[in-house]
């Protein structure tokens, strides 16, 4: 391996350290310091799930040369779903009615703050990986990997992010003015309560749907929590994407019982990262099972796999 390209690969590792702590409350005038914030509450959710003081998620183990492996891992309760996008000021004070009780699914408040959470963190990931592959484009042109005044794969990569940022932005930004003008009235939610379900994850992520053509790609968020006996499952879109997502989530809402879960299951493996299982339940699992589960969800990183069907991806 030749210096230069050893200075890249430690200096990627050095930025991938290195974690953005703005405030992203929905005015941008925030100066306060960033917190590790939870994306899924920890004491009405986390707790539920959490097994001496830990639950489990799927992490990414860098190595290099890429493709990045995953893992699902034992991660402590206080440190699960954490992101540095906001002060503690504008954490506690926004999503105070969602984590002191779990939420009510007749309040529009309380279904658009599931919403916005999922949409602050994931612009926050999405951000904190344009600002990290920037820099370490920028440092491969300096060592004379990458040439700074013609495309390469490199920069077309990193420039990728920051156009998804920025896209992610704009679209936070809506998210924002409802916010600040009370318009709770500002999203479509997809709502399913899965009667008698015992607890064995929690979802708070937002995705793109990547498959679907459109002039902007549609966007929706998912929300899971235990809410004993039951679990409620959250799906929300803006009205310029609900159209795709009703088609989108259509076999979803006419199935019923194991099928349902069934789908469920795929969606959250295949479009999220933002999860935790109980590790109760994650230990029951044969280990075929467990690699099945693993496997699917390193395969559609890059792209989905809606035809692909194995009755082990099944997570309740």
């Amino acid at each position: 391996m030749n210096p230069a390209t050893l200075e890249t690969i430690n200096y990627f590792f050095k930025v991938h350290g290195k974690s953005t702590d703005q405030c992203h409350e929905p005015t941008a005038t925030c100066s306060q310091r960033a917190i590790q914030a939870h994306s899924i509450p920890s004491g009405t959710v986390l707790n539920r799930l959490a097994r001496d003081g830990h639950v489990v998620m799927p992490l990414v183990k860098l190595k290099m040369p890429w493709p990045a492996e995953f893992e699902f891992k034992r991660i402590g309760k206080n440190k699960a779903t954490t992101f540095t996008g906001m002060c503690a000021q504008h954490d506690s004070g926004i999503f105070r009615p969602i984590d002191e009780g779990l939420p009510v699914l007749g309040d529009p408040s309380h279904l658009f703050l599931l919403a916005y959470r999922a949409v602050l963190r994931e612009y926050h990931v999405v951000l904190q990986n344009a600002i990290r592959f920037q820099s370490v484009y920028q440092k491969r042109v300096a060592v004379g990997l990458s040439p700074g005044d013609e495309p390469c794969d490199y920069g077309m990569f990193a420039t990728g992010h920051l156009v998804n940022a920025y896209d992610t932005y704009q679209y936070k930004r809506q998210f924002d003015t409802a916010y600040l003008t009370n318009d709770w009235s500002h999203l479509k939610h997809y709502i399913l309560v899965l009667k008698d379900q015992a607890p064995s994850i929690a979802v708070s992520s937002m995705f793109s749907l990547d498959d679907v053509a459109a002039s902007e790609t549609p966007r929706v968020t998912l929300s899971i929590y235990p809410a004993a006996p039951d679990v409620v499952v959250v799906f929300s879109a803006l009205p310029r994407d609900a159209p795709h997502v009703d088609n989108y989530l259509h076999r979803i809402l006419s199935s019923e019982s194991y099928f349902q879960k069934y789908l469920l299951s795929k969606i959250i493996l295949q479009c999220c990262d933002n999860f935790v299982i109980d590790p109760q339940y994650f230990d029951a699992m044969p280990q075929d099972k467990v690699a099945a589960l693993r496997n699917f969800f390193v395969d559609t990183i890059s792209k989905n796999a809606p035809a692909h069907e194995d009755g082990r991806l099944y997570l309740f």
